[in-house]
């Protein structure tokens, strides 16, 4: 394999061709170069320009105990989300990072509007009154502003989708009847069915309903559930029903103080990036065992919607 100083003479060379990339760029242009040995190179050298354009949220490592970890990945932050340039390309690099956020953004909103067109049909199965007692939130990456439309195989299925899921909560109020959840059940399973399989779409919906009780209650923060739970709802974006109701549940968070738990988990999940981050920057790229590469990338997510 080449030298560290070997790759990062070829990322100079590159640089100074086609102007600021993305790590996923330098991994495409050379596919002879281990992803790790490639990222080493990049933030061991002096010589580049880093600018990274993620925002950074918990999720939780299956494969390391359930321990809090931070998303993207140190790899997917390092393909989709950093931009390496030279100290001359710095007017290009200001450039390139604002269409690359705005094209995520842009992403992010028509998965978003997609969110909003399901739930527009979900309510039009209910009556106004029972509009008022549920809302729907929307987390993950499209909370921020994150999502990506890269192909990927639907585990279930095996169809192919467009990138980022689509998870969508919904909270009903303790009162409403049991009928009333049946129904948005049910119609959720046919929408998802429709937007996974349909070629306009190609989307996965991920959706899960809960009574307002059950959310507050998991706020207790106690199993790994309650803590993604949490976490989801900590991250959400409103996306419709009850603005009153969804308010309810936020303030429920700081009442109970998981909002402190969250973000006291998130500082440590920081602290814990920083240190493998230094870990990885000097080990043997072709030699790692499983523990360091979990450093580097992590398996899929917990279930969270179950």
């Amino acid at each position: 394999m080449a030298s560290i100083s070997e790759i990062e003479a070829r990322v100079l060379e590159r640089l100074a061709e086609k102007g600021p990339q993305i790590g996923k760029e330098l991994a495409f242009a050379m596919p002879d170069i281990p992803v790790l040995a490639l990222w080493q190179a990049c933030f061991r050298s002096q010589s580049f320009l880093i600018s990274h354009f993620a925002s950074y949220y918990l999720r939780y490592d299956i494969t390391r105990e359930d321990q809090v970890r931070l998303s993207p990945s140190i790899l997917r932050d390092f393909l989709s989300f950093t931009l390496f340039g030279l100290p001359g390309q710095r007017e290009q690099m200001i450039e390139r990072q604002g269409f690359l956020s705005n094209t995520h953004r842009e992403i992010s909103r028509e998965k978003i509007a997609l969110a909003q067109s399901a739930m527009k049909a979900v309510f039009l199965k209910l009556s106004r009154e029972t509009r008022s007692q549920l809302c729907a939130f929307i987390a993950g990456d499209l909370a921020y502003f994150l999502a990506h439309n890269e192909p990927r195989e639907h585990a279930a299925s095996g169809e192919m989708v467009k990138g980022s899921d689509v998870d969508i909560v919904i909270i009903l109020s303790d009162a409403l009847p049991e009928e009333v959840k049946e129904t948005i059940d049910s119609e959720m399973v046919r929408l998802k069915s429709i937007y996974l399989r349909h070629p306009d779409y190609r989307q996965e919906i991920d959706f899960i309903t809960k009574r307002q009780s059950v959310m507050e209650r998991q706020f207790g923060y106690g199993d790994i559930h309650d803590k993604i739970a949490s976490k989801i709802a900590y991250e959400s974006m409103f996306l419709g029903g009850s603005l009153t109701l969804y308010m309810e549940v936020r303030d429920a968070m700081s009442r109970l103080g998981v909002d402190k738990l969250i973000e006291a988990d998130f500082d440590h999940a920081l602290k814990d990036r920083k240190n493998a981050m230094r870990k990885l920057l000097h080990v043997d790229a072709t030699t790692i065992d499983d523990e360091t590469r979990s450093l580097f990338y992590f398996s899929q997510e917990r279930v969270e919607f179950s």
